[in-house]
């Protein structure tokens, strides 16, 4: 063997296929160009290295195990394997072994593994598949001869592997038939691209009828065979025949159209709803025929549908057609047949009288419309819930009043998650009593709408009976009631402005005018100044009520257009107007913005710093800052703030604990909180002083 192995190293440089050599201690001593080109690794690297240190990529590879075989057997030995279980590169090595170790040549079958798996799957495939699948040898005499079918092929044909393989299309076909196969795969060979044809054949004595798919085989550029697939369509075209067979077994207008517009058949159906016979209008343009001679526009509607559907497209559209006993409306439609290749050969015309279809339909969608009107002007609509799929279901009002899109399915969780927090349990207890009771309900609550909007509604609950008397669900009534909810509020708020108002004209502005009167006769007989000092202080009391009264009369409740203000420097603007003193303002907002009527919120914060002013002293500091955990603001200061008791009543009108006060300044602040839907409340300061808090939340706790 040693000498075996010295004449395959002498030979080795006239090797072709990867070789290498290796000593007993496995140390390379040969390693040629096609090894470098395989494993990337080049001979003067590796030369005298162990092969598996020098190449990790052989360890532990079924490669290496036969390697180490051979070496302890000294057999030689030719072996297929990969590199590594998970690598896709598969070889082919010769071992030999001797004493002195060992000579591989190896050579990459990758290729051929990959072409042998794809053989075998295309085989399993071919063996296994639905479809019936055949394979045709192309010949160099122009012939074609069937090579393989598959089992299907025989199971749907009749016809073995055995008598079909070698054998040319006519000897199997016949003459006639096996012209036409010859033709269609000729045109595949020529245009080298599949085909798609139906076809007829005579198998093995039945005219059946198929559909076939073949597509070229390109072997290095030549086409050596044709594959292809059929199935049996013979029950499809007698489902066609049977179609145009029974068309006039119908009480629909039914008719053949040629593709021009010739009428070439009508049922009986047809004529007599028009009432003539076949002879009247077989043979003319179908236009012509008496049944669409109502006006000029109907039969130009008719010629432009034949056009479109002579192209190949369906036609469908409501038509007024002439009768023996007058006019109706029927559902007209053109249904284009094809041949084989796709052609329009047929146009199958077919009418249905719909006309009272029609008028229940015109008459339904009035009374819909006169319903949906009568709703949105009373800004009513209904609700249903059936119990029992536990569906619900809303008129178009209904969708408006919550701001939500039609196509919108509501649940009834979801009809109750739309009502005002503090509503829910409320109309949730109502609806459970009308449910389990069949107790009804009538309720004014509020909802938050999709918008974010608050509205009142007016929302009205009955039970719903089936036939037999189960309570199979609820039907009930949703009217929007924010505007006359706004007028009641507006009214009430009016009459309370206006005892008010009345209360302190009678009292507040006789006081000041009594001690001017006293003051004027006392002047009189003395002459003092301070009398006329007393006075004159009367009078300006009497001009700051009657300014405060005017700004109740005039503002009332009522807020014009709102924006977004930035509080801070609004604040800013309005301490620069009031005389403050030693007094020192510091205003934490972070560039807090609002929503609001700038002007009236501009006279609630002069009325609640100038109050902090008047009763703080004259060095006392302010803090206006951001609400924890709501939306609003603080003022608040380290004066000697207001006991418990007289915090309810300081928002009276005409309360005041000052002589110089006229009492209207926090309950005029008062009023512009609530215009804006806002609360306005009174407390301690974190300096013992008075803190009031502006709460701007939508829906803050009641």
């Amino acid at each position: 063997m040693t000498d075996a192995r010295s004449e395959y190293e002498r030979l080795a440089g006239r090797i072709s296929d990867a070789y290498f050599v290796v000593d007993s201690e496995w140390r390379i001593t040969y390693w040629n160009e096609r090894m470098e080109a395989w494993t990337g690794v080049q001979a003067v690297d590796v030369d005298g290295d162990v092969l598996w240190d020098a190449v990790p990529v052989l360890r532990e590879s079924s490669f290496e195990l036969h390697c180490r075989a051979a070496m302890e057997t000294h057999d030689s030995r030719s072996v297929e394997t990969q590199l590594r279980e998970s690598s896709d590169t598969w070889f082919e090595a010769n071992i030999y072994a001797d004493e002195g170790g060992l000579s591989v040549i190896a050579r990459e079958t990758t290729d051929r593994k990959v072409r042998e798996a794809t053989a075998q799957l295309a085989e399993t495939v071919f063996e296994n598949t639905q479809d019936a699948l055949f394979f045709v040898e192309v010949c160099e005499d122009d012939e074609f001869r069937l090579e393989r079918v598959n089992p299907v092929y025989e199971a749907h044909t009749g016809l073995s592997n055995e008598e079909l393989s070698g054998q040319r299309l006519r000897d199997v076909f016949g003459d006639e038939q096996g012209s036409a196969i010859l033709e269609n795969y000729r045109e595949c060979v020529d245009r080298r691209e599949p085909l798609h044809y139906e076809e007829v054949l005579s198998v093995p004595d039945e005219q059946t009828y198929w559909e076939t798919r073949i597509a070229p085989v390109v072997v290095d550029g030549n086409i050596e065979k044709i594959v292809g697939s059929t199935r049996n369509v013979t029950e499809r075209k007698e489902r066609e025949r049977q179609y145009h067979a029974t068309f006039n077994q119908t009480y629909q207008f039914t008719g053949l159209v040629d593709p021009d517009g010739t009428l070439l058949e009508a049922n009986d159906s047809a004529l007599e709803f028009g009432g003539f016979e076949r002879e009247a209008v077989i043979g003319s343009p179908v236009w012509e025929a008496e049944w669409w001679q109502t006006t000029t526009e109907t039969q130009e509607t008719l010629k432009a549908a034949i056009e479109t559907a002579a192209d190949g497209e369906f036609v469908r559209y409501d038509a007024e057609v002439q009768g023996a006993d007058g006019t109706v409306i029927i559902d007209f439609s053109l249904r284009p047949i094809t041949d084989e290749r796709g052609d329009v050969v047929l146009l199958v015309a077919e009418g249905r009288d719909i006309t009272d279809h029609k008028r229940r339909a015109q008459e339904l969608e009035q009374k819909r419309e006169f319903l949906k009107h009568i709703q949105s002007v009373a800004a009513v609509g209904g609700w249903e819930v059936d119990f029992r799929t536990e569906s619900m279901r809303w008129t178009d009002e209904v969708y408006r009043i919550h701001e939500m899109p039609s196509e919108y399915q509501p649940t009834v969780e979801d009809g109750i998650g739309f009502y005002h927090p503090h509503d829910r349990e409320t109309i949730t207890d109502a609806f459970e009593r009308l449910e389990t009771a069949g107790e009804g309900y009538d309720m004014e609550l509020r909802i938050i709408t999709n918008g974010g909007e608050q509205r009142w509604v007016r929302t009205m609950g009955t039970p719903w009976y089936g036939d037999d008397g189960e309570r199979i669900g609820a039907r009930g009534a949703f009217q929007d009631i924010t505007e006359r909810k706004e007028r009641e509020r507006t009214l009430q708020r009016t009459n309370e402005r206006l005892e008010e108002f009345t209360t302190a004209v009678s009292h507040d502005l006789r006081n000041p005018l009594t001690v001017a009167q006293a003051a004027l006769e006392l002047g009189r007989e003395s002459g003092s100044p301070e009398d006329f000092d007393r006075i004159e202080a009367a009078h300006g009391r009497m001009h700051a009520l009657i300014d405060d009264l005017l700004t109740l009369a005039r503002d009332g409740q009522q807020v014009d257009e709102t924006r977004t203000v930035a509080l801070d420097a609004l604040i800013e603007s309005v301490w620069e107007t009031i005389p403050g003193g030693a007094a020192t303002i510091d205003v934490i907002l972070d560039d807090y913005r609002i929503e609001a009527d700038e002007a009236r919120l501009r006279q609630l914060l002069e009325n609640l710093l100038s109050n902090a002013l008047r009763h703080g002293g004259d060095d006392v500091t302010l803090r206006v800052g951001l609400l924890d955990g709501r939306e609003g603001f603080y003022v608040s200061d380290d004066g000697p703030g207001i006991p418990p008791a007289r915090r309810d009543a300081i928002f009276e009108q005409g309360f005041s604990t000052t002589s110089d006060g006229t009492g209207f300044g926090l309950a005029i602040a008062k009023g512009i909180a609530e215009a804006h839907d806002w609360t306005v409340t009174v407390t301690e300061s974190v300096d013992g002083g008075a803190r009031f808090e502006v709460c701007t939340e939508r829906y803050p706790p009641e």
